[in-house]
């Protein structure tokens, strides 16, 4: 009968793996749960479990289709498991062919530098339970620089923004985040991976590689552009909406007197 001991021989614990693809422990657990990765090959207590040595990879190509290649997770999952009834080969082809100035420029951020995670509560002015709760929600990505996990490029400018939020009064307090994050992750996320179907199913087959990274970085800059116009003015509708419905409520109750 095998021992615990011989069933933990060639298996990693998560620091581990934290260590050899450079993603720290709270994004592999983030990729567990999503469905990115398998649950752990061995489980020895409620907080301790190993993995054998497919993870690495597997974690590897994650983080290249993710942080290179600029997927969204559910994409990422068809890719790896094959499902072609979410992403068909040759649209996986278009994506995967979106190489060097498309990427360069979408994740480029030029004088930025990166910030610990264990300094990312001073940086933003937030408390540590905050960061972590982001990095569980998938809001921050922290990877792991010379055995530091760090926060780097958008994640920074995140950082930023969620300072300066809250300095504006709009705290946890107010307006928790357990509230407003998932909102805005499952819209943000449902808007991106539709964007990217049709933008895939569109030029699959009709344009040519030499157009297709000049045009995908057009579309992602435009479509930014659009989308915060239309946001601006979906909120505009929704305000004059809201105070047409309260004066037609103060009129009835007026008119009832």
């Amino acid at each position: 009968m095998a021992t615990a001991s011989s069933k933990k021989k060639d298996l990693l614990r998560i620091s581990d793996l934290a260590r050899l693809t450079g993603v720290s422990p709270a994004t592999i657990k983030f990729y567990i749960r999503e469905g990115l990765l398998p649950p752990p090959t061995l489980k020895t207590g409620r907080n301790m479990a190993y993995y054998d040595r497919s993870f690495v990879d597997r974690i590897r190509t994650i983080k290249e289709l993710q942080r290179k290649r600029f997927l969204p997770l559910d994409v990422i999952k068809a890719i790896l498991d094959r499902d072609f009834s979410v992403i068909s080969q040759r649209e996986i082809d278009t994506l995967l062919g979106l190489e060097g100035r498309f990427y360069e420029e979408i994740l480029f951020a030029p004088g930025r530098e990166p910030i610990p995670r264990s300094r990312a509560h001073e940086f933003a002015g937030i408390e540590r339970e905050q960061i972590d709760y982001y990095v569980e929600q998938g809001v921050l990505s922290p990877v792991v620089r010379n055995g530091e996990e760090c926060f780097e490029g958008d994640d920074v400018t995140l950082l930023e923004t969620l300072a300066a939020i809250q300095n504006v009064g709009i705290t946890d307090r107010l307006i928790p985040k357990e509230l407003a994050i998932p909102m805005y992750m499952k819209a943000i996320g449902d808007l991106a991976r539709n964007e990217l179907r049709m933008f895939t199913r569109a030029v699959t087959g009709k344009v040519d590689d030499a157009r297709l990274a000049e045009m995908a970085l057009a579309a992602v800059k435009l479509a930014e552009q659009f989308i915060l116009i239309l946001r601006r003015k979906a909120l505009l509708k929704a305000i004059q909406e809201l105070r047409e419905e309260t004066d037609e409520k103060d009129t009835k109750s007026v008119a009832g007197r």
